[in-house]
């Protein structure tokens, strides 16, 4: 599991967002997880290894109705690109 410092996180969402509510329930309470997690190509149910493009993401939750928004890691900063895509 791949973790990253949140206080970045929440840097960056301040920069973006500027305290942006919820645009579901309009309350303004988000949550960070501590963790980045892999968004991958849905190949039918099926665990493909090799096949497509892995997105880091790590998801802000409101903590009010549950809705949740995957922040891309590597547009934020969060973890670096892997060397064989660098180059």
């Amino acid at each position: 599991m791949s973790k990253y410092k949140p206080e970045d996180l929440i840097k960056h969402l301040k920069e973006k967002w500027g305290g942006r509510h919820c645009p579901l329930c309009t309350v303004g309470n988000w949550e960070v997880q501590d963790s980045v997690f892999e968004l991958r190509q849905f190949s039918g149910g099926d665990l493909v290894v090799g096949t497509g493009p892995i997105v880091p993401v790590v998801p802000v939750v409101c903590s009010n109705c549950g809705n949740t928004v995957l922040i891309n890691a590597l547009v934020a900063k969060l973890v670096k690109r892997p060397k064989e895509a660098q180059s």
